[in-house]
């Protein structure tokens, strides 16, 4: 599995649920140029692609070229893998998208809040005593 880098090309894209034409266009590359390296028929596309793509996506380059994991990068944040990947899938998304998450996020977040308060305030109320 993903043994070409047209292999782990197709691989991202899909993981990233974004169209080919979508993708070439956040890259800068047109369409057919990358439908191109995805079909194998341009096996060493270059650098100036593979930064392309590492940059947007938040790719590693040396799982791009190589396949050598984790497939995202996140320079400078110590997040475990699976983190690393939902932020850099999080940061692909389109400013709309990102807006959507945020707001799924803090939705969850005023709930739990008020789920901690609810607890603290029933473990402040005074216990009942029982009557023997």
């Amino acid at each position: 599995m993903n043994k070409t880098l047209a292999d782990r090309l197709a691989f991202l894209i899909s993981t990233l649920g974004v169209k080919n034409t979508d993708f070439a266009r956040r890259i800068q590359y047109t369409h057919s140029y990358v439908c191109m390296v995805l079909s194998g028929a341009t096996a060493d596309p270059g650098h100036r692609f593979i930064n392309a793509v590492c940059r947007e996506f938040s790719v590693n380059p040396e799982w791009l070229v190589n396949g050598k994991e984790p497939i995202f990068s996140i320079p400078c944040l110590p997040f475990q893998p699976v983190r690393a990947d939902a932020l850099a899938k999080f940061l692909s998304l389109s400013d709309e998208r990102q807006k959507a998450v945020e707001d799924i996020i803090n939705a969850f977040l005023h709930e739990d809040m008020a789920e901690r308060e609810k607890k603290e305030g029933e473990s402040k109320k005074p216990k009942k005593q029982s009557k023997k």
